[in-house]
């Protein structure tokens, strides 16, 4: 008689799934206007550039690195892509957005990946160094003042809808797809997951780990950027300080997704999970009229509480022994 085990694993992103279920069901029971329409495109808006800024950030944590400058980022690539649209076109306006995100993110990647500064502290420096130059650009236009108006382009993308659904949403699956498939199916995911568990033993593989470090804030400003027009067109104005929230958004649910901040460990998956539990908590909250300032005393809590709770769920394996009889 031979033994066969059958591995059954409780993994993070069951966990995660799991309290989403359960908090949309607590707020649904509370009150039955959660699951109408209105409040799921709602609950999507309110968290679609959360969710398009954690995929290029999860790529960021999982080689050991961050990137505190992503708001600013935003920010500054669609404020002056909003400036030069009424000026050189429209298409050549969406075109400054990204060069402007892809500059940013490349300034990063030469502080971090070339000249070797610590990404938490150097990001933070950008973060304030962007956020003055948008403040200054701004300013200095008489005919924009403090609020940059949104492009036709960003209103499509951040406040349209195709077959009912907002036009963020389709742009933010087809994103997510791409960035699952990068980090988990191709062979510079797997560098990235090299990188931060031991980016010298990878370097010595004959990797060359500043031009993928590099790569990878480039990419992630490209991002931010995309990011930045969904929140112009959603909100149609923006300000140099508009998405200041948005960055320990961004970082707790890639946190709370299963990324690790010491590199090595995350999924694009786990990050979207994280999101919606941002979201659902939102607005559920919303949906029962808990005031603002409760709203992020709660917050806190229970996602302080998800953390410490299925960070040990996910590392847990129950293995089930079945017997199997082999007939000579």
């Amino acid at each position: 008689m031979n033994i066969k085990k059958i591995k059954f694993a409780l993994t993070y992103n069951m966990a995660l799934l799991a309290i989403c279920v359960v908090l949309y069901l607590t707020f649904t029971l509370i009150n039955p206007a959660f699951v109408s329409a209105r409040y799921i495109m709602e609950t999507i808006k309110m968290v679609i550039e959360i969710g398009i800024m954690v995929l290029p950030l999860t790529l960021l944590i999982v080689m050991g690195s961050i990137d505190f400058s992503m708001a600013s980022v935003l920010v500054l690539s669609v404020a002056v892509g909003g400036i030069a649209a009424p000026i050189y076109g429209e298409a050549a306006g969406v075109l400054i957005t990204f060069i402007v995100g892809i500059t940013c993110g490349a300034f990063n990647g030469t502080l971090v990946a070339r000249l070797k500064l610590p990404p938490l502290v150097t990001t933070l420096a950008t973060m304030y160094l962007f956020r003055g130059i948008t403040l200054v650009i701004t300013l200095a236009n008489p005919a924009v003042g403090t609020n940059v108006t949104a492009t036709r382009a960003a209103i499509f993308v951040g406040a349209s809808t195709i077959a009912g659904i907002p036009t963020q949403f389709w742009l933010f699956v087809l994103m997510a797809v791409v960035f699952h498939l990068l980090l988990s199916k191709t062979t510079y995911g797997r560098t990235l997951y090299a990188i931060g568990l031991n980016e010298d033993a990878t370097r010595f593989c004959g990797i060359n780990t500043r031009r993928i470090k590099h790569l990878t804030f480039i990419l992630a400003g490209f991002t931010f950027a995309i990011a930045g027009m969904v929140f112009m067109g959603r909100f149609s104005t923006i300000q140099f300080n508009s998405a200041d929230p948005y960055t320990m958004q961004v970082i707790t649910a890639a946190v709370l997704g299963g990324c690790d901040m010491r590199g090595g460990r995350g999924n694009i998956i786990g990050a979207i999970l994280g999101v919606s539990i941002i979201g659902i908590l939102k607005a559920g909250m919303n949906v029962i009229l808990l005031p603002q300032t409760q709203q992020r005393v709660i917050l806190g809590v229970v996602l302080l509480f998800s953390l410490v709770v299925f960070d040990q769920i996910g590392r847990l394996s129950i293995k089930i022994k079945k017997p199997a009889i082999k007939r000579a």
